[in-house]
């Protein structure tokens, strides 16, 4: 490979910047104009199959998104034949690596640990375990952002189904736990590893050890000052004691310091090589990595060349997550009381009442406050506040399927942790769940409708629905709906289910087993890995949509609303019709099955296609 040549659609701009067969380069990717760095893969053979596999892990890790971890964006070959070359690409992250001589105070620590914990407790919902987490592993980007880098040790458990095998157990034996030099990683390992990260940072050192690997515990909380009860709860030799990453990034965040007091890190101008394999003597406190014996002989699919840990993290995480079901997977350890779930914070889905977060009398600014029960998907409430009978805002909560979203700003009331995101223009939105809950959050938004009309700025708005929202929580689980579901309701249904293989095999790209799927599955989403296309299947309440270019249809013996262009060019929406019902306060309405197709051209007529995607979810409906 030179400097100028192109694999696929990235012009090569420097490299190699690793030794060995060049397995590192620094490109652009010419369509969208943004950096990104190339790696290669070494795959047993070069032939098609492998490569297709290769292919297939690159695009289930590209689903996987989060701040504070590096992005897999692509994989390439470049060549043909017996010289054909394999390469990942990532996200090119420029900043400080923490693999350098500096100490900090406790609460810039916190900062770091904090954001590198909400990643963590992240993958572990997935039923990943980095297994490798360390200073060397982390970078600071120009912005104060701490991403979690090089995934080349990771390992999968509780028997989450993924196309890479695992490979040998990897560690650096100054920051791994003490189960993983038995070669028994597990969620708790990569605290034990947080852990003896934020203690490097702060004294320059890692934590000392005694008999069995297990740190010597009396040496810690002096030399740590306001990070010593959490960093000793981290390093604890039994997994089972230990906190979660959730319980870590809710304590890390009340310690946290200001950012902008974050000291400058050196930069280098390329990576620095370094050999994977160390004895126990030769690790420098930087901690480079040493591989254990696997316990079972398996191989990893892909072997990337000699691993980079650099001021310029170029890192690759290879094991594919498993990305189907985003329920509670993280498996909270036993016998620890009084710790709140998400089976505490919200319970059985179909049972919650998101009404019972709101109440429509604290908007006492406007005109009219009206509390509507039967407003989109089953999983919301909202409050419509009204000026001479015009609509002026939309509050909504929202139960959803994911844990609390990263943010800077978040605060602990009594056991419920808020996220403030940055207000919009037209909309400001909270997140909300019980600290240490794993997988579901609340989401309260405040959405202007008439922002010339507006009482109050929208963030007071959102903040006076969080406050109830964080009042009810405080008191115990979200409270059931009374009463429930009738026996005939979509709710009970299973929204990923309405559409089959052969259905999907109508979208190109669509893997029809790998969806994003919504709280209590009322939602399925399936993206298009060769195409924009986006598919989304969902349920639907309250009034027919009356827009202006409708048009109504029959699909079996549902009726159903076409309406083009509904969420944007490219967008058809199909509705259909389940059944009729009288909601509460005596309004009649109806439960529809809601079909979008996104992200299609001019020619490719979204509207048919969506209109027979919705007849086959028509058929899939049972009787009312």
């Amino acid at each position: 490979m030179r400097r100028g040549e192109k694999v696929g659609k990235y012009r090569l701009t420097k490299g190699p910047v690793e030794g060995g067969r060049g397995a590192v380069w620094f490109a652009v990717d010419t369509e969208l104009g943004r950096s990104v760095v190339l790696k290669r893969a070494l795959l047993e053979n070069n032939g098609q199959a492998d490569f297709d596999e290769l292919l297939a892990e690159a695009r289930a890790l590209a689903k996987f998104s989060h701040p504070n971890v590096v992005t897999l964006y692509d994989a390439v070959r470049a060549g043909k034949g017996r010289k054909a070359t394999f390469w990942l690409v990532m996200e090119h992250v420029t900043g400080g690596s923490l693999d350098v001589p500096v100490k900090m105070a406790p609460e810039l620590a916190a900062h770091i640990g904090a954001q590198i914990a909400g990643a963590l407790a992240a993958l572990h919902h997935k039923g990943i375990v980095h297994c490798d987490v360390k200073p060397g592993n982390i970078v600071i980007t120009h912005d104060r952002v701490a991403k979690l880098t090089d995934f080349g040790a990771a390992y999968r458990v509780d028997g989450s189904e993924t196309i890479t095998p695992n490979g040998p157990v990897s560690l650096t034996p100054f920051f791994a736990a003490p189960e993983a030099f038995r070669g028994a990683p597990e969620r708790a390992s990569d605290v034990f590893s947080l852990g003896a990260t934020l203690h490097w940072l702060v004294t320059g050192t890692a934590p000392l050890r005694g008999p069995g690997r297990a740190v010597r515990l009396e040496t810690i909380a002096p030399q740590v000052g306001p990070l010593g009860g959490v960093v000793t709860a981290m390093l604890q030799r039994d997994p089972g004691a230990r906190p979660t990453a959730a319980e870590v990034l809710g304590v890390l965040t009340d310690i946290a310091g200001s950012p902008d007091r974050f000291p400058t890190l050196p930069l280098t101008p390329s990576t620095t090589p370094y050999t994977a394999t160390f004895g126990y003597g030769e690790v420098p406190a930087g901690g480079r990595t040493r591989t254990m014996a696997p316990l079972v002989g398996r191989r990893p699919l892909l072997m990337v060349g000699a691993a980079a840990v650099t001021a310029l993290a170029i890192s690759v995480p290879f094991i594919v997550m498993s990305l189907g079901d985003d329920g509670d997977q993280a498996n909270p350890a036993p016998n620890k009381p009084n710790k709140p779930t998400s089976a505490a914070f919200i319970g059985d889905p179909r049972t919650a009442d998101p009404c019972s977060l709101l109440n429509a009398t604290v908007f006492d600014r406007y005109g009219e406050a009206e509390l509507d029960r039967d407003y989109g998907n089953f999983n919301r409430c909202d409050v419509l506040l009204r000026e001479r009978s015009e609509e002026v805002v939309d509050v909504r909560v929202e139960l959803d399927a994911d844990p609390l979203p990263e943010g800077v700003a978040r605060k602990t009331r009594g056991r419920v942790t808020v996220v403030e995101r940055a207000a919009e223009d037209d909309a400001c939105e909270r997140a909300v769940a019980v600290t240490a809950a794993h997988g579901n959050s609340l989401r309260v938004t405040a959405a202007a409708r008439q922002p010339d009309e507006l009482k109050e700025p929208l963030c007071d708005t959102a903040d006076r629905a969080t406050g109830l929202a964080v009042k009810v929580l405080n008191r115990g689980e979200v409270p059931r709906r009374s009463p429930g579901f009738p026996s005939s309701s979509l709710a009970h249904l299973d929204a990923c289910t309405l559409l089959d293989v052969k259905a999907l095999e109508k979208v190109p790209g669509i893997d029809a087993g790998d969806p994003d799927v919504g709280f209590g599955r009322w939602e399925c989403q399936w993206k298009s890995t060769t195409r924009e296309f986006e598919v989304d299947l969902r349920f639907d309440q309250g009034d027919l949509p009356h827009e202006k270019n409708s048009r109504s249809t029959r699909l079996g013996d549902h009726q159903a609303i076409v309406l083009p262009e509904s969420e944007g060019p490219g967008t058809c929406r199909v509705e259909v019709v389940h059944r009729d019902y009288t909601g509460l306060d005596r309004v009649k309405g109806t439960e529809r099955v809601a079909l979008v197709i996104k992200g299609a051209g001019a020619k490719d007529r979204p509207c048919e296609l969506a209109t027979d995607l919705a007849a086959s979810a028509a058929t899939a409906l049972p009787p009312v």
